[in-house]
C-alpha cells in the first residue's frame, strides 16, 4: 500500500512539474493577462463546468488503485482535458488569456507546424443542416454518458457496500465496464462539440487508455472470481452492450489476451489516421 502511494504521488508531481514547466519555459512567472480579446461562448460554462465535475470523478477512481494501466489513463486525461474548454472559444484558442492556462498540455503540439492546424482549426462541414445535427448529437452523447456513467457507478457503489460478491446486475447486465462505456459516450460528445480535430484525436486516445485498463482490471476479476467471471464474460459483451456474437474462427484469438490488446491497438492507430484524412480537409483556418 506505501509503495503504491509513492508511486502514485509520483507520477502525479512529474506530470505536474511537466505542465508546470511547459508554461514557465513559454510565458516566465508571470500569469497571462485577464483580458481577453474574443467573445466566449456564455452558454457554454455550464457545460464546461459539467465536464470538469464529471473528470473529477471519473480520475477518484485511479487513485483507489493505481497501476501502470491507470497511469497511462491519467496521462492521457491530461491531454483530453482541455477538449472541454474547446466549448467556450468557437474561433481559436486565445493561449495569452487566462483560459489559456487549461491548454498547456497542448503547448508542445503548439510548437510543430503540421500539429498547429489540429490546434487553431474549427471544422466546418459545407452543410449547416447536417454541422446542426451533430451538434446536437454531442449534447446527446454528453448526456447519455453521464447518465450511464453515474448509474452505474452507484449501481457498483451501493453493491460493493452489501457484498463481495461479481456484480452482474444493472447495466453491468448490458457492458462488463459501463462507467468506461459512459465516459467514453461523453467524452465523445464534448469533442464533437469543440469543432476541432484534435478533439477526436485526443478522445480516440482516451478511450483506448481505458480499453487496456480494463483488459488489466479483467485480469484481476479473474484471478478473484474464477469460473464465476469467466462465465459472466461469455454471455456479457466487453465494453459496447451489444448482442454477443460467436465468430468461431477468431474464438481462441480472441481468447488470447496479448492478441487482443495488439488488435485494439491497430484498431487506435487505423483510426486515428481515419479521422484525420476524413475530418482534415473541413478543417478552416481561422487566424
Amino acid at each position: 500500500m506505501k509503495f503504491r502511494r509513492c508511486y502514485e504521488l509520483l507520477i502525479v508531481s512529474v506530470i505536474v512539474a511537466f505542465l508546470t514547466y511547459l508554461w514557465v519555459s513559454r510565458f516566465g512567472f508571470s500569469l497571462p493577462s485577464a483580458e481577453v480579446t474574443v467573445p466566449f461562448e456564455a452558454d457554454a460554462w455550464l457545460l464546461v463546468f459539467l465536464g470538469i465535475v464529471a473528470t473529477l470523478s471519473a480520475l477518484v477512481p485511479l487513485f483507489l488503485e493505481f497501476k501502470f494501466s491507470s497511469s497511462a489513463v491519467l496521462i492521457s486525461w491530461v491531454l483530453y482535458f482541455p477538449v472541454l474548454f474547446n466549448v467556450l472559444v468557437p474561433m481559436f484558442i486565445p493561449f495569452f488569456s487566462v483560459i489559456g492556462i487549461f491548454y498547456t498540455p497542448w503547448f508542445p503540439f503548439t510548437d510543430l507546424d503540421y500539429t498547429g492546424r489540429l490546434i487553431h482549426g474549427t471544422i466546418r462541414l459545407p452543410d449547416e443542416t447536417l454541422q446542426r445535427a451533430i451538434g446536437l448529437l454531442g449534447y446527446i452523447l454528453i448526456a447519455v454518458g453521464l447518465i450511464i456513467y453515474s448509474i452505474s457507478l452507484y449501481q457498483l457503489l451501493t453493491h460493493v457496500g452489501k457484498a463481495r460478491t461479481l456484480m452482474t446486475r444493472g447495466f453491468y447486465g448490458f457492458s462488463r465496464h459501463p462507467q468506461y462505456f459512459g465516459i467514453i459516450l461523453w467524452t465523445l460528445g464534448f469533442a464533437i462539440t469543440g469543432k476541432r480535430l484534435i478533439n477526436y484525436l485526443m478522445w480516440l486516445t482516451l478511450s483506448y487508455s481505458y480499453v487496456l485498463l480494463a483488459e488489466h482490471e479483467e485480469s484481476k476479476l479473474e484471478k478473484t472470481y474464477g469460473h464465476e467471471y469467466t462465465a459472466y464474460k461469455s454471455r456479457v459483451p466487453f465494453l459496447i452492450p451489444t448482442p454477443k456474437i460467436n465468430l468461431k474462427p477468431f474464438s481462441k484469438l480472441a481468447a488470447n489476451r496479448k492478441a487482443r490488446i495488439l488488435f485494439y491497438t491497430l484498431l487506435y492507430v487505423l483510426l486515428t489516421l481515419a479521422f484525420y484524412f476524413l475530418l482534415n480537409p473541413y478543417v478552416v483556418m481561422t487566424r
